[in-house]
Order: structure tokens, then C-alpha cells, then sequence
């Protein structure tokens, strides 16, 4: 597997064949703002190909500090699922960001309205702890939904692991979330 920078035409193509498809709604940004974010060098989108084929994609903010990332979107194809492809994109997304620290935002177990939800959410939570992602001990309230923070970079102190992510995670929210929102919709816990 191999992760590849797209262009803005085979974002525009992934935006309109499968994120529409594989993400609610509510949790979508407009093409527009993935696009803006990609134009001012605050984000990047990467497809991870198998061969010559696309596998799933992936598309990140970087934190002002040039040195963290945030996978705002991870995915692969849906006839792909279920097979070790998610594992092999992370692999390959680590391949492009070596030592830098890259986190996801992953819905917090404790705070699930039933068993079968809570139960989701731990397993995302090792898929990622699986794949090497270790668990800040960071809880944040984005937009009325509860997050672990987890993170992953190969050469942090596990000391300084908590700190690290969530000041460069702030600093991302920070960027692209409007003043006024931010002090209403972010909460750290």
C-alpha cells in the first residue's frame, strides 16, 4: 500500500464518489472548506493505492506548528473493508509523516448512550491502539460530542504524550474553528 498526495481533481472525485457515501452528513465539511484548508497549506488528502488501485483515502490538518496532524477523515473503500486495508493506510500514512505526530479524534466509550454504541466505539479505539496509536488521557467536547485523543509518533517521550496533543490539537481547532464557536464548542475534560 502505498499513500499518494492527491491533486484537487482526484479530491473532487473522492469528495463526490465515496466521502458522500461514507461519512453522515453532519460530520462532512463542505468540499469547499476541505479545499481551503488544502490551498493554504493547512491540510493535505492523501489516497493509498494498492497497485494502481485506490484503497481508501485520508485527509489531515496540520497544526501551525508544522510537526502534528490530525486525520480528520480515514477511509477505505467499501468492498475493501473488513480486510486489513485500514491497517495498511495507517501504515502507509506513517510512511509520510515518519517522526510527526499524527492523532485521531475517536467517539468516547464512557460517554455512549447504550452498550451496543459503547461497544463501537471501544473497537474503533483498538483498531487504532492496534495500529500503534497509544491513548493521550485527552477528553474533549468538540460540538456537543465527547473525544479520546489518541496519538501516534515514534519518538515521544511517553511523559510528555498528554501536553504534546493537546496543545498541537488546540492550536489545530483553533485554525479552523471560528472565535466564537470555539469558546462555546470546545471543552477540554
Amino acid at each position: 500500500m502505498k499513500a499518494e498526495l492527491l491533486d484537487e481533481e482526484r479530491i473532487r472525485y473522492i469528495y463526490k464518489s465515496y466521502m458522500k457515501k461514507d461519512f453522515p452528513r453532519a460530520e462532512l465539511k463542505p468540499l469547499k472548506g476541505i479545499l481551503m484548508l488544502i490551498e493554504q497549506n493547512r491540510g493535505e488528502g492523501y489516497g493509498f493505492y494498492n497497485e494502481r488501485e485506490l484503497a481508501g483515502y485520508a485527509f489531515l490538518i496540520k497544526a501551525p506548528s508544522g510537526r502534528a496532524y490530525l486525520i480528520d477523515y480515514l477511509a477505505v473503500l467499501p468492498s475493501l473493508r473488513d480486510r486489513g486495508y485500514g491497517s495498511a493506510c495507517l501504515r502507509a500514512l506513517q510512511d509520510v509523516f515518519g517522526k510527526d505526530l499524527v492523532m485521531v479524534e475517536s467517539e468516547e466509550p464512557s460517554f455512549a448512550a447504550r452498550e451496543t454504541e459503547r461497544q463501537v466505539r471501544r473497537r474503533r479505539i483498538s483498531f487504532y491502539e492496534k495500529n500503534g496509536f497509544f491513548d493521550s488521557r485527552n477528553i474533549c467536547r468538540l460540538f456537543g460530542v465527547e473525544y479520546r485523543i489518541l496519538g501516534k509518533a515514534d519518538c515521544m517521550e511517553e511523559e510528555h504524550r498528554q501536553m504534546r496533543c493537546r496543545e498541537e490539537l488546540d492550536s489545530i481547532y483553533r485554525t479552523v474553528i471560528p472565535k466564537i464557536a470555539y469558546s462555546s464548542q470546545v471543552k477540554w475534560l
